[in-house]
């Protein structure tokens, strides 16, 4: 009986741990900056207060023709035309926080 009781006690404080645990991941990046149509771009998404490593991926919208970006963030290629569109990018972190944020995107002739 005494088993019993340590080991509920023990899945309640397992529990109420996991149940409190608070995702406290946040892009750093506010802006991406604007593009200029065929010059050649490079930027780095960063993200903070998460656990490391962390993971990019675009969750709706595309970037414009000739931009990628790699799962660790980084934005890069040359855009081919000059057009404005929104991405919605989620962070996941090592802990399996997510966070999704709109980037406004702005390619420039």
């Amino acid at each position: 009986m005494k088993k019993k009781i340590l080991i509920a006690a023990a899945l309640l404080i397992l529990v109420s741990a996991t149940a409190s645990t608070q995702c406290l991941l946040t892009f750093q990046t506010e802006v991406i900056p604007a593009m200029t149509v065929g010059q050649q771009f490079d930027f780095q998404i960063e993200a903070v207060s998460g656990t490391e490593p962390y993971h990019f991926s675009i969750f709706d919208g595309a970037f414009p023709q000739g931009i990628h970006m790699t799962p660790n963030g980084r934005v890069h290629g040359k855009p081919k035309t000059a057009e404005g569109t929104v991405v919605f990018i989620t962070v996941t972190d090592d802990a399996g926080c997510q966070l999704t944020q709109a980037f406004d995107i702005q390619v420039n002739p």
